[in-house]
């Protein structure tokens, strides 16, 4: 059973209520094999990604972010707030991994942001789980179960870099074997165009028409002198 620390951070209220809201959950795994260049590597492009996404004043009037840290336990670093509100991300990596704990905090957040949105009137756009790790985490079963019939129902994605030693039976159990990216050098911690990426897919649907969920963005990912690869993880689907 995980511990859930919720330390001192207050929940926001949205702003801007009258434009429709996206909700960005980012889960990461600060357990020991996350020490050095991967934890830094995790708080350089969280920031660097909110800071993007901040430029684009349209963006930036419509996510809000909260984000998750967990080793043996999970942590709520940032309660839910705008993204303008978001305070530079220091995380430091030690201790186990429990990820199935940390995606049952993210998911529980993510659903109740959706009913605080939801009794505010306010338009919801497809909100985003973004799990960063490189390690087992136990049984995913039931929580991998819940997300898929949440993604089904259309009331989030879960998006996934998969860092050097990562499960690969887990990853699949929990995505299908869609929407993850690896890392192309095994032995580098660049996080830098995943969070790109992301920046630009959350800019695009934060700020798309009404009813518009499903927008089609150009990457470079997998690409020749590309930093990340779209993992086939077709043989760990059925284990």
């Amino acid at each position: 059973m995980a511990n859930y620390n919720f330390g001192d951070h207050e929940e926001l209220a949205p702003k801007n209520i009258n434009k429709p809201h996206m909700a960005i959950l980012i889960d990461v795994d600060r357990s020991g094999s996350m020490s050095g260049p991967a934890i830094e590597s995790a708080n350089r492009s969280i920031n660097r990604f909110a800071a993007d996404i901040c430029k684009d004043p349209k963006a930036a009037a419509s996510v809000d972010v909260a984000v998750v840290s967990f080793n043996e336990n999970a942590q709520v670093e940032q309660n839910w707030r705008p993204i303008t509100e978001m305070k530079p991300v220091e995380l430091v990596a030690n201790g186990g991994t429990n990820l199935a704990g940390a995606l049952n905090m993210g998911v529980k957040m993510l659903r109740e942001r959706a009913n605080l949105y939801a009794d505010a009137g306010i338009e919801v756009k497809m909100p985003y789980l973004i799990l960063i790790t490189d390690g087992y985490g136990g049984d995913v079963t039931e929580i991998a179960e819940v997300i898929k019939k949440r993604t089904d129902d259309r009331k989030m994605k879960l998006w996934v870099l998969a860092v050097k030693g990562y499960d690969k039976a887990t990853v699949a159990k929990l995505t299908d074997g869609k929407r993850v990216f690896e890392l192309v050098d095994e032995n580098g911690f660049d996080f830098s165009e995943f969070f790109d990426f992301m920046a630009v897919s959350v800019k695009a649907v934060s700020t798309s028409a009404p009813g518009q969920d499903t927008v089609s963005v150009k990457h470079n990912i997998g690409r020749d002198g590309s930093t990340c690869r779209v993992p086939d993880l077709d043989a760990w689907l059925n284990d």
